[in-house]
């Protein structure tokens, strides 16, 4: 409630105390008989109005201010292989050359055994360095990419990744695409 409407409460208050008293005054003449003076007694009643006024409110405001540490990429830890899921030839070889850029430790790209994948996937052996690595591309790659662990035979042409521990399959979502999370200028 702001004061401008107390006061206005206030003054409403005051007027019916008025108003009341000049009546009573009024009543008790009338029922003396009204004329003379020296008989006339003045009673005044005073109508009681009760206001209740809400507390002002008030605000603060507090600024957080919150910090996120954003993990580091990890590149080094587990060799990473990029299978070509996708309808474009070539692409897990330039994909191959994007990471190596980013520093990450790269094996021979080969095909992937699953077919044109839509939506690229990042596979790790169950290391946690591997993880780790494969955590990182996942960050690499803008977050949006699935994380699965390796099924026990890889979905590569070969059937054997050798002594690397991530597997990606490149989906047409980021065949010949740069990277969102790449810290490199490299095209």
């Amino acid at each position: 409630m702001n004061v401008e409407r107390v006061q206005r409460l206030t003054g409403a208050v005051h007027r019916v105390r008025a108003v009341a008293a000049v009546a009573a005054s009024a009543a008790v003449i009338a029922a003396c008989g009204g004329g003379d003076a020296a008989d006339t007694t003045t009673t005044t009643i005073e109508a009681a109005v009760e206001t209740t006024a809400a507390p002002v409110e008030t605000s603060t405001t507090v600024e957080v201010t919150t910090t996120t540490e954003v993990p580091a990429i990890v590149t080094e830890g587990a060799t990473v292989i990029v299978a070509n899921a996708s309808s474009v030839n070539g692409s897990a070889g330039r994909m191959s050359e994007l990471l190596a850029a980013e520093g990450f430790d790269m094996g021979t790209p080969t095909n992937s055994t699953e077919g044109t994948l839509g939506a690229s996937k990042i596979y790790y052996i169950d290391d946690e360095a591997a993880l780790v690595v494969a955590e990182s591309l996942v960050r690499v790659f803008g977050g949006v990419i699935q994380l699965i662990e390796m099924p026990t035979v890889p979905p590569v042409s070969s059937s054997d990744i050798g002594d690397a521990g991530v597997l990606v399959a490149l989906g047409d979502d980021f065949a010949d695409q740069l990277l969102p999370g790449a810290t490199s200028s490299t095209p």
